[in-house]
């Protein structure tokens, strides 16, 4: 059975944060791939500040092209909205039952999964959860944290409103701040 951590986000844009939790979950043999579940939106974050689905899921099939344990999925972008993670684990259940999922978490989002909606259905997935700056870990999730994998101070929403090419390139995977800058979302240099 093929053991897939699912990295759910809204990927607004991809970036090498994103690359450097999936690259840990890999080297430590934790999963033998891992599944980016574009989100479509995230009912805790502003519909406004969204990049359109089109362009968010061309950034990850850009980003993931090298790396051969690495795959979008398109999952949520095909189920009703608003959708929640159990649906979406629910259907991949059924459409891959040779598969064994688990949970890549950001800390500040695994905080708030016992309000999710069916949480104890998703908690009964293994959950990995990787630490965020200024998000502490409750005392239960502890034996799942990713606790030696280097925290990458990287802000999609910087990555957004920035116009420090510099600082795009050092955050963005290759090829995708030219995918930004050929849609006029960055200044091109």
């Amino acid at each position: 059975m093929k053991r897939v951590a699912l990295f759910f986000g809204s990927f607004n844009p991809v970036h090498k944060g994103h690359l450097h939790i999936a690259s840990a979950v890999l080297e430590k043999g934790l999963a033998d791939e891992v599944e980016f579940v574009l989100t479509p939106h995230n009912p805790f974050k502003k519909l406004a500040n969204l990049w359109p689905e089109a362009d968010r899921w061309k950034m990850l099939e850009i980003a993931l092209s090298k790396f051969p344990n690495m795959h979008p999925n398109d999952i949520e972008l095909e189920l009703h909205k608003p959708n929640y993670t159990a649906t979406t684990l629910k259907r991949l259940g059924e459409l891959y039952p040779n598969k064994e999922y688990s949970l890549l978490l950001g800390a500040d989002t695994a905080v708030s999964l016992p309000t999710w909606t069916q949480a104890e259905y998703i908690q009964q997935f293994p959950l990995l959860i990787y630490p965020r700056a200024g998000s502490p870990i409750p005392s239960f999730f502890k034996e799942r944290l990713l606790i030696d994998v280097e925290l990458q101070e990287i802000s999609a929403s910087e990555i957004r409103t920035t116009t420090d090419q510099e600082l795009l390139r050092t955050w963005l995977p290759e090829g995708v701040h030219a995918y930004l800058a050929k849609n006029n979302w960055v200044i091109d240099i």
